[in-house]
């Protein structure tokens, strides 16, 4: 019995072990940002400066949680959450964590993809853009699209100009706007000649 009691505890220990080593830091950006997961899941992150004459923080809440809860009734209960909402000196910052690139794709009525280059081939993505080489944390030349369709590596592929985050190394992204913000993160700028804010052309991001 005294065995059993020790194999039990042990089998616990390991366990907690396990699931502590699985748990990393919760997002934390200061920018609109998409986290694409190993997993295929996908954190994003929206940050907006907010004027306190203007808002009621409960308001926007249930503002919130009411789009997140039409979108479960047609998608299903684990198809995004909500995982954070507050605001700190007048910034809003909304966590949602989406089952998958499709999800964060059509409640924000953007494109993501993410997967590997044939993948994203078969998806009709041509990768008709100028790539840029990252090489110590810093855009560098020129890159032949050919050459990095023939890797083995994977993409991501977006419309939006935002922060983007991966889990690995990101190797190449196809944007003259982008900033190099760690190994695993490039900051995707509009251009300076936008029209109204925006920039419809499509950002690849690939990374091993």
């Amino acid at each position: 019995m005294k065995g059993m009691k020790y194999a039990c505890l042990a089998c616990l220990v390991c366990l907690l072990a396990g699931m502590l080593a699985g748990c990393g830091k919760p997002l934390e950006v200061e920018r609109d940002t998409v986290y694409i997961q190993k997993k295929g899941t996908v954190v994003g992150a929206a940050i907006s400066n907010l004027d306190k004459d203007y808002y009621d923080e409960d308001e926007l809440k249930q503002y919130v949680d009411s789009k997140v809860g039409d979108y479960q009734k047609g998608h299903g209960e684990d198809s995004m959450e909500v995982d954070r909402f507050l605001v700190e000196e007048g910034v809003a910052k909304l966590y949602i964590k989406y089952a998958s690139c499709k999800d964060y794709q059509d409640f924000n009525e953007v494109t993501l993809f993410s997967g590997t280059i044939p993948q994203a081939l078969v998806e009709g993505f041509d990768f008709n853009a100028e790539f840029k080489e990252i090489k110590e944390g810093k855009l560098a030349g020129d890159v032949d699209k050919k050459a990095i369709m023939d890797m083995d590596a994977k993409v991501v592929v977006l419309s939006e100009k935002v922060d983007v985050k991966v889990d690995g190394t990101v190797r190449y992204v196809s944007s003259d706007n982008a900033k190099v913000s760690g190994k695993d993160t490039v900051s995707l700028q509009l251009p300076e000649d936008a029209e109204d804010g925006e920039d419809p052309s499509l950002v690849y991001v690939v990374y091993e």
